[in-house]
């Protein structure tokens, strides 16, 4: 068993990481939930494996209820956040009551947002069930569904009451779903851990050690800052195109993001900030895990920055690689951006 703790200015919260650790449930959550009843936020894949495990695991201390959503990205709308607060309230969930997200990343973004408006705000545990969500959207505090054709452009910030995490969940998840969480994996390694990126490339089994190792990047830059205001900007590596293509072309997650990294590497290299040897490196680690490496033109993307969440007030927020292991905000008026794109139209 390892656990980490996040420590906030106004609270913290403990994830624990252990095997079989869906068998406990009741044992762990019981540290920072006394009331009587549960609810279970899941979706009809995730469902099948570890719901009934789940409400047995439970069920020794708690009355449990439930909700299923369809699974994907497509059950991120606001017609299924309605759909699960309708549902919520018919089993007349009360404040303070629990709800725990039972899922990948989909479940714990739509939960959480569920979490932090219904009564204006009740307390939730993540139990992120896919590599992606273990190592990225269950801790942090950032939670939000898809709107206007725009990736998590509504959302709240709420953290959880506890992540528990189970490595074992891993072994149900096909190739292409875990290889999808492993391009987080590799974004932390990329921006905070080159320890972790050199361990990457023997591709060892992911255990409690690694799971522990990449979420300390993602620890230690929320703790620093819980509200994306500095630099927690730096985990949007790979984000900034990743988002650009994600809804457009089908791809996961985890996915756009590893095409999003290689794209920024790119851009670093023509601004001058990032050294060349990062996109072999980097590249070569994405293909181990069999993630893509197609080749997008940042240029061609660049308008769509002016519509992602980093564009402040018309500054964009850029993150680029100065070294491996190392990450850097870049800061771009639209101005800037647009002689940039600019140079590639007149090519």
């Amino acid at each position: 068993m390892r656990e980490l703790e996040v420590r906030l200015k106004n609270s913290s919260y403990r994830i624990i990481v252990e095997n079989y650790l869906m068998d406990k449930l009741s044992f762990y959550i019981n540290d920072v939930y006394k009331n009587k009843r549960v609810f279970i936020l899941t979706d009809d894949v995730v469902a099948k494996y570890y719901l009934d495990k789940a409400i047995k695991s439970l069920s020794d201390k708690y009355v449990v209820d439930y909700v299923i959503i369809p699974h994907g990205e497509n059950s991120k709308v606001l017609e299924r956040y309605a759909y699960v607060c309708e549902e919520l309230l018919k089993k007349d969930i009360r404040r303070n009551e629990l709800l725990i997200a039972l899922g990948g990343g989909v479940i714990g973004d739509l939960c959480g947002f569920v979490a932090a408006t219904l009564y204006r705000g009740i307390p939730y545990v993540g139990i992120p069930t896919s590599l992606l969500s273990q190592m990225d959207s269950s801790i942090g505090g950032k939670t939000g569904i898809d709107f206007y054709n725009r990736k998590n452009i509504l959302g709240a910030f709420k953290q959880p009451s506890m992540v528990l995490i189970d490595p074992n969940t891993l072994k149900t998840l096909d190739n292409r779903e875990f290889n999808n969480g492993m391009g987080e994996l590799i974004k932390h390694g990329a921006i905070g851990n080159k320890k972790l990126l050199d361990m990457l490339k023997d591709k060892p089994q992911i255990d409690e050690d690694i799971i522990v190792e990449s979420l300390f990047v993602k620890k230690s830059v929320v703790e620093i800052d819980e509200f994306d205001l500095k630099e927690r900007m730096l985990l949007n590596f790979g984000h900034t195109f990743g988002h650009a293509i994600e809804l457009k072309y089908g791809y996961k997650h985890g996915e756009a993001v590893a095409i999003g990294m290689l794209m920024a590497i790119k851009m670093g290299e023509d601004l001058n900030v990032t050294p060349k040897e990062c996109y072999d490196v980097i590249f070569n680690i994405l293909k181990l895990y069999e993630l893509p490496t197609d080749e997008y033109n940042y240029k061609d993307y660049l308008k769509d920055v002016f519509y992602d969440k980093k564009n402040i007030a018309g500054t964009i927020n850029f993150i680029f690689l100065n070294k491996l292991g190392n990450a850097i905000i870049y800061k771009m008026t639209e101005e800037e951006v647009k002689r940039l794109e600019g140079k590639n139209n007149s090519n």
